[in-house]
């Protein structure tokens, strides 16, 4: 199986799932929290150049257009930007999906002020590379906000991918707040600030251990 091989496992994968995907996901059973939750750790006094990578059916995307930036999201599964554009166009904001893979994505450099991966990092072959792109993305001074978890801990919950794809992400199993603020250290990123303690609890099905962590490109 080659990288093109999974990327497109991976896409087809979620473009099977996308109509029935927001009927279960927390972002739009727990949306005011999320939203609450995501609208703290973007700290922006005014719109921004917004940019939700792994965008899917438009959840960080459609947060931040609501709270008046201007917003891209790209996602290389057409079937979740159909469900994204449909949301986006029902409530009446203005916001560009691309169909992308993160490796193909034309994203200028220092374009954006606030980048997004949330539940992204363990869908990638290689999520340190999804970091880097936000870091190159960013302008300086510029946010990145991750968010992800430790999915193997309620697998009766989870996504997950058939064997040889699965085999082939390292982080499919997903990963913890350590792990993520490591990550994003090798990225370049200054120390991390935590967010999920806006939750009252974790917002997944099984008590999922979840972060959300904010960090400024220098």
């Amino acid at each position: 199986m080659t990288n093109l091989d999974v990327q497109h496992a991976v896409s087809g994968y979620w473009t099977a799932r996308a109509p029935r995907f927001d009927g279960v996901a927390s972002h739009v059973a727990q949306s005011g929290i999320w939203r609450e939750v995501l609208g703290a750790a973007f700290e922006a006094d005014q719109p921004r150049d917004f940019v939700d990578l792994g965008t899917g059916t438009g959840a960080c995307a459609l947060i931040a257009a609501s709270l008046g930036h201007r917003v891209r999201g790209y996602d290389g599964s057409e079937g979740m930007l159909a469900v994204a554009r449909a949301v986006a166009e029902a409530q009446g904001y203005g916001v560009s999906f691309v169909a992308s893979t993160l490796q193909d994505a034309a994203i200028e450099t220092a374009s954006a002020d606030i980048v997004t991966l949330r539940n992204l990092l363990w869908t990638l072959e290689q999520p340190m590379e999804a970091l880097r792109t936000a870091h190159r993305i960013l302008r300086p001074g510029g946010r990145v906000v991750i968010s992800d978890g430790l999915w193997s801990v309620a697998p009766q919950y989870r996504s997950t991918y058939p064997a040889d794809v699965a085999a082939r992400l390292p982080l499919h199993d997903g990963l913890t707040e350590e792990r993520a603020r490591q990550m994003l250290d090798e990225a370049g990123f200054a120390p991390a600030k935590a967010w999920q303690h806006l939750f009252p609890a974790s917002p997944y099905p099984g008590d999922v251990p979840m972060f959300v962590l904010a960090a400024i490109r220098p």
